[in-house]
């Protein structure tokens, strides 16, 4: 493949990610499963067994709420000041793995601590390193496919988190929720900072509004 053709390619996979959306849509999932763990230590009985059996909606849930966050923020703020894309089948598809792949990896994680927590003598305090490397590779596989240095900046805090995490006083869930809740906000301050050099270097045009 002809360089200046990978180079057009680059630059279209990456202008999905330039405006901070995606760290927003990302990290309002950590924050949905942060609330989910911590409900579920919190709760006994069947409760308990309420929240957990509702995993698989808050992960529906949370998917659909993220693109719609998404594309919400892209229609007001991106579109009208640098145009939109229309990305081909094969591009289309490849754009979504990043946020697919997210998707997987989370609900992985989140079935694989409901489980572990009904297990007795596993220590779930592994789980937020567990979580930490894996949402790591999700971040690396981002920063690979996009030439992005702030996602392997990410991964590498994601991994030391959950290390961090993992060996702290904190027990069952409440270490994995703190992972969540803290690793979200990150990744929602990381939007914030994306979106403003977005919007210092692609200011309105004088007469456009955002509907």
């Amino acid at each position: 493949m002809p360089d200046d053709l990978k180079q057009s390619q680059l630059r279209t996979i990456q202008y999905f990610y330039v405006d901070g959306s995606f760290e927003f849509g990302f990290g309002l999932l950590c924050l949905i499963l942060a609330i989910f763990f911590y409900a579920e230590t919190s709760m006994h009985g069947w409760l308990a067994a309420l929240v957990d059996s509702s995993l698989v909606l808050v992960m529906i849930g949370g998917a659909w709420l993220i693109r719609l966050l998404i594309k919400l923020l892209k229609e007001r703020v991106t579109w009208p000041r640098t145009g939109y894309v229309t990305y081909n089948r094969q591009n289309g598809s490849k754009r979504g793995w990043g946020i697919t792949l997210g998707l997987v990896v989370g609900g992985l994680v989140a079935v694989t601590a409901t489980v572990l927590a009904s297990t007795p003598g596993i220590h779930l305090n592994s789980m937020p390193l567990l979580s930490g490397i894996l949402l790591g590779l999700v971040l690396v596989f981002l920063g690979w496919r996009t030439s992005t240095l702030r996602f392997y900046l990410l991964a590498l805090l994601s991994s030391l988190l959950g290390g961090v995490l993992a060996y702290s006083p904190a027990v069952d869930n409440v270490a994995l929720a703190g992972y969540y809740l803290f690793f979200g906000l990150v990744l929602i301050a990381t939007g914030t900072c994306v979106l403003r050099a977005y919007l210092r270097q692609n200011p309105l045009q004088r007469g456009e509004v955002t509907k």
